[in-house]
């Protein structure tokens, strides 16, 4: 019965992250506001956190029950972030935040 409860919630939180077309509009806009520089901080540290938060899926999901343990406190958020820094790299490259200063 316990069981059944913590997937049931699993399923919830993953439906929850499925509909994440609206923030990414918001997201995108703060993109094109931004500068270079911020761009690239915020993309930098985006790629430290998606970092972060692999490793910590991984070792969640290697532990016996550790797949409906990783699923409730990392994947959502790992998707989030992966959104984001993508969202990120498309904007840096817009706007050739990564092109050599002559």
């Amino acid at each position: 019965m316990r069981l059944a409860g913590v997937l049931a919630a699993a399923a919830l939180r993953a439906a929850c992250t499925a509909d994440v077309a609206g923030y990414s509009v918001v997201t995108q806009d703060k993109y094109a506001i931004m500068a270079c520089p911020d761009i690239i901080n915020n993309r930098n540290a985006l790629t430290a956190h998606e970092k972060n938060l692999s490793g910590l899926v991984e070792k969640a999901e290697s532990a016996p029950g550790g797949i409906i343990a990783g699923t409730l406190a990392y994947r959502s958020e790992l998707g989030e972030t992966r959104m984001k820094l993508r969202l990120a790299q498309q904007a840096a490259a817009e706007k050739n935040c990564d092109a050599p200063k002559k």
